[in-house]
């Protein structure tokens, strides 16, 4: 891949462009590369010119070679346009629907290069959730038949290794850009698969940009406060040798999950601030997690998805010795828990592409966004089905009625003997798991019930919808942030019945905070936009923009014991009198105030 190189093809830049080249006149300055999106211009033009000759000729895009349409495709889904599907624009419609009607019974779409070009066309528009039984048919066929890997990727790195002191991609697509413009003046000569080269190389230059702009910009200081300093070293007084204990019914024992959360927030503190000792704690810990891991790939006694999940987030910050290979086989110890047909699961169950506590336990939405973030650290693709089977359940624990398709009867666990008719309300927030909530229920004039919507699930609805692939304009999504508007604070995990009491709003409080940092930074989510009523009940509502990371970071800090500690001193519900995984959930949402 292209990435890794990229430090050393700028610092070679540096390097050279010190000296003119031995061609230049003597005194002359190399030229400069020009930042931000080169070629705009030739790409609009040529995608204009192949869609008014897709109008023209008949549909679709492209002309008759799967390969050069799916090339011209995987161009128009990353350039500075980003066309997506469906009804972004047609030629992508009818390119796309041509694409799949020349699938074959072996899973290919003709020969080896239209095969990968096709999947990369498709994978990169996303059409996963559409077309993901043509993609995975069409990856075996590939694997099969041991095609080379290539494609976009392989196009950018070519441009970046032509790169010099004075060649840079505005010069290394003149080529294509100059091809496009004789085709912009004449269209009689235009060649669909030579079009789809050179917009491919256009494409291609682009990105190549992007990456040395990314280079060239000065690097981030990763954030570092004196609050977040003084909980690291409450944690280095708890820990021993890398590992922390737990207490549960008067015990106190080394634990692997709270092990493996605190090396997690152990390692929020940027590794070259870190001291020798921070570090040797560090590994240390992890040395004994990896022992520790058990043959079918979890690790501890007890909830083994919720420990599993904790730990592979250490593992993959840590990546040192072992790292691969013990997430490999935490991976597949994480699938096998899903709530899906391998485990005796229909689509019609309630608990269809849930994850709970443990393969016996039924699903719910803490376990599962856990779950969807690990799998994605142990290095499982997007496009893998468990992703798509995780939706259905998504789905079912939002209360959108236009997506939420599931009604039946759910036994009340805070009450014996009580079993409620459950059905979806409309809010856009999320409750626990289908038909329950922690924050109690709506009840409808005909009997029925709907879940309340509350903050943490509503975030970690937010964090799975994006870990999932869904993207921000998605209906589901948008109506998540809505909730999130609409219910915006920092002064309690929001949404309980009031009935309840006031205790209640502060069950689980630090955890909406990691969640609501974990989910808003995962979707891109700058500021939050609140509505807030007038004072006076009369006038306009205000509209503020809450920068949310700012927000956190001064609340949190605000909120810090001198011992650098955090607790949950207004409910201690799910473990959160204790100032360990408190101060945990804290360091994990202060590390994403950036």
């Amino acid at each position: 891949m292209f990435r890794p190189r990229l430090g050393a093809v700028f610092t070679s830049i540096l390097a050279l462009s010190t000296f003119a080249p031995a061609s230049a006149p003597q005194g002359a300055q190399p030229p400069a590369r020009k930042p931000g999106v080169v070629f705009k211009e030739e790409v609009d033009a040529l995608v204009g010119m192949l869609t008014e000759d897709a109008k023209e000729n008949g549909w679709p895009l492209g002309g008759v070679s799967t390969a050069a349409r799916a090339r011209i495709l995987v161009a128009m889904s990353r350039c500075h346009r980003r066309y997506y599907y469906p009804g972004d624009v047609p030629a992508v419609t009818h390119a796309v629907q041509a694409l799949i009607a020349q699938r074959r019974s072996d899973g290919s779409f003709g020969d080896g290069a239209a095969t990968a070009w096709t999947v990369e066309a498709l994978a990169g528009l996303p059409l996963e959730p559409r077309f993901g039984e043509e993609l995975a048919a069409a990856r075996a066929w590939l694997e099969r038949e041991k095609v080379a890997a290539g494609g976009f990727d392989a196009a950018v790195t070519a441009v970046l290794d032509g790169v010099r002191a004075d060649v840079f991609p505005q010069h290394l697509g003149a080529e294509a850009a100059a091809k496009a413009k004789a085709w912009r003046q004449s269209r009689a000569g235009l060649v669909h698969a030579e079009a789809a080269d050179a917009l491919l190389r256009l494409v291609a230059c682009q990105v190549a940009n992007k990456q040395l702009d990314a280079a060239a910009a000065p690097p981030a200081v990763a954030a570092w406060s004196p609050a977040q300093e003084k909980a690291t070293q409450w944690l280095m007084a708890r820990q021993k040798d890398g590992v922390f204990e737990a207490s549960y019914a008067g015990k106190t024992f080394p634990d692997a999950a709270m092990t493996g959360f605190g090396l997690y927030a152990l390692q929020s503190k940027p590794k070259a601030r870190r001291s020798a000792a921070e570090q040797a704690a560090i590994d240390q810990g992890m040395q004994w997690l990896l022992a520790g891991q058990n043959a079918d790939g979890t690790f501890g006694q007890n909830v083994p998805n919720y420990t599993t999940c904790l730990v592979v987030g250490a593992l993959h910050r840590w990546g040192g010795p072992g790292a691969a290979p013990a997430l490999a086989k935490a991976q597949k110890a994480i699938l096998g828990f899903q709530n899906a047909e391998a485990n005796g699961y229909a689509r019609s169950d309630r608990d269809y592409g849930s994850i709970g506590y443990g393969s016996s336990q039924r699903g719910d939405l803490s376990n599962l966004h856990f779950s969807l973030q690990a799998l994605r650290e142990t290095g499982l693709p997007g496009d893998h089905e468990a992703f798509q089977k995780a939706l259905t359940f998504l789905q079912r624990t939002q209360n959108l009625k236009s997506t939420n398709d599931f009604q039946g009867k759910v036994p009340d666990p805070d009450r014996e003997g009580v079993v409620l008719d459950s059905t979806s309300g409309d809010d856009g927030g999320a409750g626990y798991y289908p038909g329950n909530s922690n924050a109690g229920y709506i009840v409808h004039p005909d009997g029925k019930t709907s879940p309340r919507s509350y903050g943490s699930m509503t975030y970690a609805l937010l964090k799975s919808y994006t870990l999932a692939g869904v993207p921000g304009d998605d209906a589901r999504v948008q109506a998540a942030v809505k909730w999130i508007q609409d219910n915006w604070t920092l002064a309690v995990n929001p949404g309980a019945d009031p009935a309840m009491g006031e205790k209640v709003q502060y069950q689980g409080l630090f955890y909406y905070y990691m969640v609501l940092a974990q989910a808003l930074d995962a979707a891109k989510v700058a500021s939050v936009r609140v509505t807030q009523p007038a004072a006076d009940g009369k006038s306009p509502a205000l509209v503020a923009q809450i920068e949310w990371r700012k927000a956190l970071r001064a609340h949190l800090e605000g909120i810090q014991s001198a011992d650098g500690t955090w607790r949950n001193g207004n409910n201690d519900r799910w473990m959160e009198g204790q100032e360990m995984l408190c101060t945990c959930y804290a360091l994990t949402a202060l590390e994403l105030c950036r």
